[in-house]
């Protein structure tokens, strides 16, 4: 008797999070204080489960009875295997007291990883000084398709969809895909229930700067009369009023969204088969205060604290023009099955429809936009992975492979812009992994082609061809309405990486990447201004894949104190598709004057680049009641070809945090307070004969948050009242268009009160 199992599996409230050691221990780590119910489970016995009232700390001894004759054999999903690179999870409580904020802002959190704004509320993530085109966001597994090229045409998606946000910083094309050059992002929805029952959870959210609120809710149930086959309905609805700077309203800034999805699963034998289908729709105005009439006014309110007619300004629900108008839709089929003895093959095809109205200020008597976009891709993903294969008792290989397709087509109708595209890609990848007891290899590679077809209207096409952009032969018969010309391009990713653990706690990782990305079509062929696009971009037609060298080295350490990890990283890319400000022979910036206004030009050209820097985080729990926290990144960017600074690369940036924890008082239970500190130094690292005014001063914001929870009728209740930029601090980003106009939104407070319910609650 007493004798340890090792390799059992450990649940908590159904998630796995743990596995026993040699000596049959397991710990859990970053559990809240409340009631758990844990179980443990192993092939070749009989599981136990026991319900475990958690304070400040506990133990618990489980014993297990082997079965006599019968083994009955419980399957379950391998874990993923490690990330090689430097990666960063949101989950359970730390994404709970993230909601009610936008996608961009929720990743925020994590080190490395800031944001490139335009518009007040509008703004996509950068990782290690790389966004839109060179970040893949994969939404439950599928690259997310949308316009992306826009400065401010941020991610259609709602982050309460999400159970689990991962950044992965650093290059990550064999795993992902050539858009992964400079990172990953992975927004993995919640896993449908395993045992008959039902669980939810609603959130209804108020702020003060910008008001207004958000209500979210989701229902997750599994059927007991037929067993294996559960679903889920979710939904969010958002209306905010434009907010205020410490001084003005930021004019025509509101935001009003809604989301719905719904998700049915289904599992029998070695199958599980999934359907689940995601709409997001979003109006968002554009600030009055990005329209200058010609290039003198643009200059001369750079020097103004506050924009020409602010005064007249207010905050308000109203939606005028500009604005632009977002629909998304996104369907997903998948299906996997474990074969014995070979492994699991998985098939998913998705379809993605992203409808994008952009509205510009015109004549009263017009009423639709002036630019319409429709982007529709259909993508397939075959994908095995092999049963480990085991060669000694302490080593053996894992592994995986897949191929892709996919199809798109691109529609668009308003005024000149961007064309007509349609393409076709196709890719195929294998990993393979060499687990050993204190140390992991992974190698892997993967080819993509992509041919694509832009359609040109012959006037859009002269248009390109006198503005030195194209060549009059460059795409062969150019004498009919529409002139079409064709792209191919072949991309080549390989990565090796390397995973040593110098005791429990510790570890370190080395990562060599390389991973080409091809041109999108805007950078080939954009030619023209947009409402969210505040200045003229000119596209390079010819232009070819560019290619990264990427290194990184990692290290963990994860102790009953402290946590903490810490990435240094260098990435050499070649043919960095360059979009920045375009200079003339004087070195002043160029301006081009329409009928819509004044815009800054910006150019797209190749240029040969190399990003380094770090980034990490510690968290130390010096007593049981107190949690500090710390986080660094810094980014350093060179255009090696003209020896210059390149634009848009976030300035150094350090957080801190301290949160005191009380696991009960009176009514309530696991009680916080956390106060947070973060400095955004100047960048003093730029072009100034790239760029139209110095970089902004540096900043220093600070926020603080309190919160608690209790039970009403059976069911846990959490309350958090959480305060942003306290001090009413002016200021103005490096990475947002805004700073050129206006400042960054003032003070502002958010109530949120929470509710999590299931048919097992006791």
């Amino acid at each position: 008797m007493h004798e340890p199992i090792p390799g059992a599996m450990v649940r908590v409230n159904g998630r796995p999070v743990a596995e026993t050691d040699a000596a049959g221990r397991f710990a859990l780590r970053g559990q809240c204080p409340g009631t758990l119910t844990v179980e443990v489970e192993r092939a070749d016995y009989v599981p136990r489960s026991q319900t475990l009232v958690l304070g400040r700390a506990a133990s618990l001894e489980l014993e297990l009875t082997a079965y006599d004759s019968e083994v009955i054999v419980i399957k379950d999903k391998a874990p993923p295997p490690t990330e090689m690179r430097s990666t960063t999870v949101l989950s359970g409580e730390a994404l709970e007291r993230t909601r009610g904020r936008g996608f961009s802002e929720t990743l925020a959190e994590v080190p490395g990883v800031s944001q490139l704004r335009s518009s007040s509320g509008m703004a996509k993530p950068i990782v290690r000084g790389q966004y839109g085109r060179r970040l893949l966001i994969l939404v439950d597994g599928v690259r997310h398709r949308a316009q992306e090229w826009g400065l401010d045409h941020v991610p259609e998606i709602d982050p309460f969809v999400a159970d689990k946000l991962t950044v992965v910083r650093g290059a990550s094309g064999v795993r992902y895909g050539p858009d992964a050059i400079g990172g990953a992002v992975l927004v993995d929805p919640p896993e449908l229930l395993r045992q008959p029952g039902y669980a939810g959870e609603a959130h209804l959210i108020g702020t003060s700067n910008g008001r207004g609120g958000s209500v979210a809710g989701r229902l997750q149930m599994a059927s007991e009369r037929w067993p294996g086959l559960a679903w889920q309905v979710e939904g969010s609805v958002k209306r905010f009023a434009a907010p205020s700077t410490p001084d003005y309203a930021l004019d025509n800034t509101g935001v009003g969204d809604w989301n719905v999805g719904a998700t049915a699963g289904y599992r029998k034998g070695n199958g599980e088969y999934k359907l689940s289908y995601t709409h997001y729709q979003a109006k968002l105005g554009i600030c009055l205060c990005l329209r200058v009439e010609s290039a003198d006014e643009f200059f001369a309110q750079l020097d103004q604290e506050r924009p020409t007619g602010s005064e007249l300004y207010t905050s308000d629900f109203e939606i005028e023009r500009p604005s632009q108008e977002v629909a998304h839709d996104l369907a997903v089929a998948r299906g996997s099955r474990t074969v014995d003895k070979l492994g699991t093959f998985t098939a998913t095809y998705a379809f993605q429809y992203d409808h994008r109205r952009e509205y510009e200020i015109v004549r009263a008597a017009v009423a639709g936009p002036q630019f319409n976009f429709r982007l529709a891709t259909h993508e397939v993903d075959l994908a095995f992975e092999h049963n480990p294969i085991h060669l000694s008792d302490h080593l053996h290989l894992r592994g995986s492979a897949g191929i892709v397709g996919m199809g798109q087509f691109h529609r668009y109708a308003g005024l000149p812009l961007v064309p007509d595209h349609r393409a076709v890609a196709a890719g195929v990848y294998a990993i393979e992994r060499l687990v050993g007891h204190d140390s992991e290899l992974e190698a892997g590679v993967r080819y993509d082609v992509l041919a694509r077809t832009a359609s040109l209207a012959r006037i859009d096409f002269l248009r390109l061809v006198r503005s030195e952009q194209l060549a009059m032969d460059a795409c062969g018969d150019s004498s009919g309405e529409t002139v079409e010309c064709g792209s191919t391009f072949h991309t080549l990713s390989a990565s090796i990486g390397a995973l040593h653990r110098l005791t429990d706690a510790w570890s370190i990782k080395l990562d060599l990447s390389t991973a080409s990305r091809p041109p999108n079509p805007d950078e080939q062929f954009l030619n023209g201004t947009a409402p969210t696009f505040p200045v003229l971009g000119l596209g390079k037609p010819d232009l070819g894949p560019e290619t990264t060298y990427s290194a990184s080295l990692t290290t963990s350490y994860l102790g009953d104190r402290i946590a903490a990890e810490a990435s240094a990283y260098a990435n050499l890319i070649d043919d960095y598709i360059y979009f920045a400000p375009a200079i003339d022979e004087l070195g002043q910036p160029i301006f081009d004057v329409t009928i819509q206004g004044a815009f800054p030009r910006f150019i797209t050209r190749p240029v040969d680049a190399l990003f380094y820097g770090v980034d990490g985080g510690v968290a130390v729990t010096p007593v049981p009641w107190l949690e500090l926290g710390a986080q660094l990144s810094i980014v350093r960017a060179r255009n090696r070809t003209d020896d210059a600074y390149l634009v848009f690369v976030p300035a150094d940036r350090a957080r801190g945090s301290a949160t005191y924890k009380q696991a009960s008082l009176g009514g309530l239970a696991n009680g916080f307070v956390t106060v947070t500190g973060e400095y955004v130094a100047k960048q003093r690292r730029s072009d100034l004969a790239a760029d139209f005014a110095a970089p902004p001063p540096g900043y220093f914001l600070l926020g603080a948050a309190i919160g608690a929870e209790t039970r009403v009728g059976g069911e846990t209740v959490k309350l958090a009242l959480q305060g942003t930029n306290l001090l009413n601090v002016r200021y103005r980003d490096y990475t947002s268009l805004l700073r050129y106009f206006a400042d960054q939104p003032g003070w502002q407070l958010m109530l949120r009160a929470s509710v999590h319910f299931s048919s097992g609650t006791p």
